[in-house]
């Protein structure tokens, strides 16, 4: 029997987000413990983070130093692929000159792009880390979701880095639809997408699996509405692929952690402009942009000799007509 405990994005960091009431980087320390315990409790092959394992490719030596004590305690693999956050301006090539190439090499984290895993159950796991293409509509954007090894016979599993979502946005942004994937994998886990859509089954059998982000970065509305949990993967020959979500109890409830103080401080900032803006807009000279009155007063107070006060409304007259406020 195989089986894993498959997690979202970490975004490991030293410095506190914003929206953040806690300490950051504390709350993800005991995130990774309770994954680590439930990896030991289940007996797993493998633990899988799909990405965007550290927030910046800059990070300090501090900060990987203290994530690096907390992966001692793994009791088992923690496979990986490289997010857009593990590398700099999407140059995967980058990744061998970053903490997160630093951590493959030391052996704390393993690459799954660049040596495929081997578990029970002729389990095959092999990955595609973010690139420029990365879900876009390119051979090499389609490329990602497709093992670069393919073992007949083999249950496999890919993990990406991708905007991969069970439903269209509703606007503008890079992303794939789990409908236009096309893969010879088994299971296709991702990362990226950190509100995640959980479990997913395709028609054709291919089991999609992203539980969404283990950290919280921000105070919007689906961040705080959204369980912060793991997945286990479960693969028997003789029981089939089962996969569950589970609740992380270390992770506090959104009230606690997140903030929205700064995003209701923007928005009242928005309205009041944009409520000053209408103001201009209907006023207009009667009651705001009275230039005129303006000038004679200056004029009469600084003793502003005539021939001057009347060029300057001359200019200020020019000025508006050329800007259309005539």
């Amino acid at each position: 029997m195989f089986k894993a405990i498959v997690t979202g994005d970490l975004h490991y960091t030293g410095v506190n987000p914003r929206s953040r009431l806690d300490n950051f980087q504390e709350a993800l320390g005991a995130k990774l413990l309770e994954v680590f315990s439930l990896a030991r409790e289940n007996e797993a092959s493998c633990i899988i983070i799909p990405g965007d394992i550290f927030h910046s490719p800059a990070a300090s030596w501090g900060v990987v130093a203290e994530l690096i004590q907390i992966f001692k305690a793994a009791p088992c693999p923690i496979l990986t692929v490289n997010g857009n956050h593990d590398i700099y301006g999407g140059n995967a090539v980058s990744k061998h000159r970053t903490p997160y190439g630093l951590l493959t090499k030391i052996g704390f984290l393993w690459n799954v792009e660049e040596s495929e895993f081997n578990g029970p159950e002729n389990v095959i796991i092999t990955g595609a880390g973010f690139t420029t293409e990365t879900d876009t509509r390119t051979p090499e954007g389609a490329a990602q979701f497709s093992p670069r090894l393919y073992v007949e016979n083999a249950f496999q599993i890919h993990v990406v880095h991708s905007m991969l979502m069970d439903r269209d946005p509703g606007f503008e942004m890079r992303h794939t639809l789990i409908s236009q994937v096309k893969t010879q994998a088994r299971v296709i886990i991702s990362g990226h997408y950190h509100e995640g859509f959980e479990i997913s089954h395709r028609d054709d059998g291919v089991m999609f699996i992203n539980p969404g982000a283990l950290c919280r970065l921000s105070a919007h509305v689906a961040e705080m509405e959204r369980a912060v949990q793991v997945v286990l993967l479960t693969v028997d020959r003789e029981r089939g692929t089962e996969a569950k979500c589970i609740a992380l109890r270390s992770a506090r409830p959104s009230h606690e952690v997140l903030s929205r103080d700064h995003l209701e401080a923007a928005a009242e900032r928005e309205t009041r402009i944009n409520e000053f803006l209408a103001l201009l807009a209907s006023e207009g000279e009667a009651k705001f942009l009275e230039v005129r009155e303006i000038v004679e007063d200056i004029a009469a107070r600084e003793a502003i000799p005539a021939e001057v006060k009347t060029e300057a409304l001359k200019r200020i007259a020019a000025a508006r007509e050329r800007l259309g406020a005539a």
